[in-house]
Parts: structure tokens; sequence; C-alpha cells
């Protein structure tokens, strides 16, 4: 997957739509520097091999922003109450999460597009464009800002939440109430 992109750049596909993006790619995070803004995209058995690779790509205002599915390591930093700063164990069952990004840089995503990697560097947008943004404390600084502009720009949704933990709970509650639908009877949400 990454030599083809490497070598062609990424293409998407949606229905009849096609087009490649010419982009860098490259296995090694510290080829591309300290950037504004890090997504973790990965499944949840392949981050903790990626975390010590992470920081070249970490400066010192650098935004991560874990886009994940399920209740995040980080659901009670910033949070308020008797468990604020307290990480989900579950989520991050040895504290290697923890030790690798600092929860001040979190910025809270919930993703909603589904997609299928048909080929290596062709993936299928299947439906969804809009990825919830929130800062774990409720506020609007302008790194989130700056994050939802050009998501925005990109032709993507990202609206800004005051309570990215709700925003957590109602895609989790959809997930509970149309997984089990699709799995009986093989149909996917737009069926």
């Amino acid at each position: 997957h990454l030599a083809a992109i490497a070598a062609k750049g990424l293409t998407l596909v949606k229905g009849e739509e096609r087009f490649t993006v010419k982009c860098r790619a490259a296995d090694d995070p510290a080829d591309f520097g300290p950037q504004d803004a890090v997504f973790i995209t990965l499944k949840a058995p392949s981050i903790d091999d990626m975390l010590p690779r992470l920081q070249p790509l970490l400066g010192p205002d650098t935004a991560v922003l874990p886009a994940l599915n399920g209740i995040p390591w980080w659901y009670f930093h910033r949070h308020g109450g008797e468990h604020d700063g307290k990480p989900v164990r579950s989520a991050d069952p040895d504290g290697t999460i923890g030790r690798h990004i600092d929860p001040a840089r979190i910025v809270g995503c919930v993703v909603y597009p589904a997609a299928n990697l048909v080929a290596p560097g062709v993936v299928q947008v299947v439906e969804g464009r809009r990825f919830a943004l929130g800062e774990l404390d409720g506020t609007t600084p302008p790194r989130i800002e700056a994050i939802a502009a050009s998501l925005t720009k990109a032709g993507f949704k990202a609206p800004i939440t005051s309570d990215i933990r709700g925003e957590i709970w109602l895609k989790l509650l959809g997930n509970l109430s149309f997984n089990p639908i699709s799995a009986l009877t093989h149909a996917t949400l737009v069926d």
C-alpha cells in the first residue's frame, strides 16, 4: 500500500467519481518532521508499535487527533470530576499510549466516514465525510479552528463541538443500534 501511494499517489473512489492525490509517503515519520496536526487512524492493535516512532512529528504546538472508535484512553483528561486526568485502562492497559502522547496535545475526533481499501493505493469511500472535533475541555482555541478550517477546505465536514464525549456516545449508540441489524441482514447502512 505504501509503495503504491509513493509511486502513484492515493486514489479515492466514490461511486463513479475517482481521483488521485499525489502525496509524500514514507514509512519513517522522521522523513516529515514536526507537523501542525497528526491524525492517528490506525486500528487499536497497531498503535503501540507506532508510538515510539511518532515523536519526530511532534513539535512544541502539534495537536494529536486520535481518530479512533470506542471510548478513548483520554476520556477523563480535562473532564472534571473525581476521575479527571485518569486514563481509561481498558483502552491503554499498560499506559503505553499515555507515556507517548501528552493529553494536552489531544483534540478529540469522532470519525463517521466508512471506507474500504480495495487495492494498494486505492480507497473506496462508502459513505460519509464528517469528522467531529472537540477540545477535551470544551473550549475553542485557535488550533481547533485551524484544523476544522483545513478539513473543511479539503471537502470534509468538520464541526467543532463543545462536548466531544457526547459525540463519542452518539456514535457508539448508532453502532449499537445498526451494527447488529447489518450483521444479521448482511445489509449496509445505506440499505
